[in-house]
């Protein structure tokens, strides 16, 4: 004999005032389309499974044929993961070459500088001991020149020689000498 179907339905209102009905309305929709659930009624049931039952631990699990797959949203959420575990991936590896270029700068750098450093301590030992070849010569006698009497002799001025220096190792001459 044919047995009537038993269903009990109930209705649930939503207004567009209520701003939390809105958002519920709204993530309602967003499991909907993700295909997640078969119907609104498969959705709210297994909300009211999970709200009521989860305390009780031996209570029996609704029937497969009603309840969806719940493995599509943990798949989803793994690949996520491994999504999110690939970017971290990535972004480490380009924080290391970013890091590993600036080490090398700075290293090159740190060896430019020592290079200069230790030619001006060449500089500065050698300047103070041995005079240049300028006072040498300014120091020999120089043979009279005839020269008419009307005009009176006047020493040659020499000029004083000038240090031609890099910019830098002039500033850093300073350092040297705090040394």
């Amino acid at each position: 004999m044919f047995r009537p179907n038993k269903k009990l339905t109930q209705s649930v209102t939503f207004t567009t005032e209520d701003a939390a009905d809105q958002a519920l309305w709204e993530a309602i929709e967003k499991e909907l389309s993700l295909t997640k659930y078969q119907t609104f009624s498969n959705l709210c049931k297994q909300a009211l499974w999970q709200f009521l039952f989860v305390s009780e631990s031996p209570a029996t699990p609704p029937s497969l044929s009603s309840m969806p797959a719940m493995p599509v949203s943990s798949q989803k959420l793994e690949e996520q993961i491994t999504q999110l575990q690939k970017q971290l991936s990535h972004l480490e590896h380009q924080m290391l070459a970013s890091e590993e270029t600036r080490f090398q700068q700075l290293q090159r750098q740190l060896t430019q500088m020592t290079q200069q450093l230790a030619q001006l301590q060449v500089a500065v030992t050698l300047q103070p001991s041995s005079p240049t070849p300028e006072a040498v010569v300014t120091q020999t006698p120089q043979p009279p020149s005839i020269q008419p009497v009307a005009e009176p002799v006047q020493p040659e001025e020499k000029p004083t020689p000038q240090q031609e220096s890099d910019p830098v190792l002039q500033r850093l001459s300073s350092l040297i000498d705090d040394f």
